[in-house]
């Protein structure tokens, strides 16, 4: 029985030498392998999505500025009308007979100031021979200037007159469409009577949301960054997307404390008006920045731990894998985007994380192949 014992031992003893010297000879079978690859460029940027308002950049209350009784309507109510079209034509009669006597009163106040101009002359004439007095040439002067100040007062009048007058034919502020007419052919018009029709203007147009502030500093940089990186769509109310893509042109002053949010506008051209003030919209916001390209990995590659990330990056001499803690960002098209801890090119670990261990170098297996190979 001790003999036995002797030569278990012997042999077990033999067996684990065998193993050694084998190990030894053949050391990469037994590193551990993993599948990597290396970082690179997300094809696109993560599309958030928000709700959003459509809102005229300009909208105008027609409203009358004097009273009259309204004699004609030159529009057809909801169609397009030009920055300077006439809309409306007010009765005009009494405010074109206040402009005529002005102007009347003009005109003798200058033949007033040249009978005065031509008076002061012959007084001068007769003072230096002392055929009048000093007074009645200072008279004469001073009748001149009456008449240039009256002139002057009468020309303020006509003006004033003229630009009232003005106000019984209404044109349009801007471009844009109109809405419908309030008031109709026959209607006695007064500044109290309220607007007679509004217009918004439809292109360009705004769309407005707000976005969270993490948002806006981690995926577009900030507020002086965002207006060059982001694209807006509009997703309408059937579904379909708008046709152009907008740019923010405008961002609030301040963060709204109660939601942590900042809202902003995006001005789409709406060349063909597919937009219309006060609907909503989904808008979809992605950040495109040429400057630079956001390296992604497999979402597989990052490990959690606590509440940080981290992954394990290759050494591509010795292939000695080093942990790299990292900052993760939205997932694009099934790859994870890497905002800080990896660089572009650099190989990492995407499976078999669990066979790493310090220190120790691994066998690499190209991830396109397991993945070619697997389908």
């Amino acid at each position: 029985m001790k003999t036995f014992i002797k030569l278990a031992v012997s042999s077990l003893v033999l067996s684990q030498s065998i193993a050694i010297s084998t190990a030894s000879e053949n050391p990469r079978q037994a590193l551990p392998s993993v599948v990597v690859e290396k970082a690179s460029p997300a094809a696109s940027r993560a599309v958030r999505r928000y709700v959003g308002s459509v809102e005229a950049i300009n909208s105008v209350n027609i409203m009358p500025r004097i009273t009259g009784e309204l004699r004609k309507v030159n529009f057809t109510e909801g169609s397009l009308v030009k920055a300077g079209q006439l809309l409306y034509e007010l009765e005009d009669t009494t405010y074109q007979a206040a402009v005529q006597a002005l102007e009347a009163q003009l005109e003798a106040q200058k033949a007033t100031l040249e009978f005065a101009t031509t008076e002061y002359a012959r007084k001068y004439k007769l003072l230096k021979s002392n055929v009048v007095s000093t007074a009645a040439h200072e008279q004469a002067l001073m009748e001149i200037n009456v008449a240039k100040a009256n002139i002057k007062r009468l020309e303020a009048s006509l003006t004033d007159a003229r630009n009232t007058l003005s106000y019984t034919k209404i044109v349009s502020p801007i471009n844009g469409r109109i809405g419908k007419s309030i008031a109709s052919v026959g209607n006695l018009i007064t500044p109290q009577s309220g607007a007679m029709a509004d217009i918004q203007q439809l292109a360009p147009i705004y769309v407005k949301f707000s976005i969270s502030e993490k948002v806006l500093r981690r995926d577009f940089g900030g507020v002086n960054n965002i207006a060059a990186v982001a694209r807006v769509k509009a997703m309408l109310a059937d579904g379909k997307i708008a046709s152009e893509t907008a740019r923010i042109t405008l961002v609030d002053n301040k963060i709204n404390a109660k939601s942590n949010t900042i809202t902003m506008w995006a001005t789409f051209p709406n060349t063909k008006f597919e937009l219309l003030p006060g609907s909503f919209v989904t808008v979809l916001l992605t950040a495109e920045d040429n400057r630079s390209k956001t390296p992604s990995v497999l979402p597989s590659a990052v490990v959690m731990e606590n509440d940080s990330c981290f992954v394990w990056v290759l050494d591509n001499k010795n292939n000695i894998p080093s942990r790299r803690k990292v900052k993760i960002g939205d997932t694009v098209a099934g790859r994870l985007l890497i905002l800080d801890g990896v660089k572009n090119g650099e190989t990492v670990v995407v499976d078999g994380t669990h066979k790493i261990r310090p220190n120790t170098p691994v066998v690499p297996v190209d991830a396109k192949k397991v993945f070619t190979a697997g389908k």
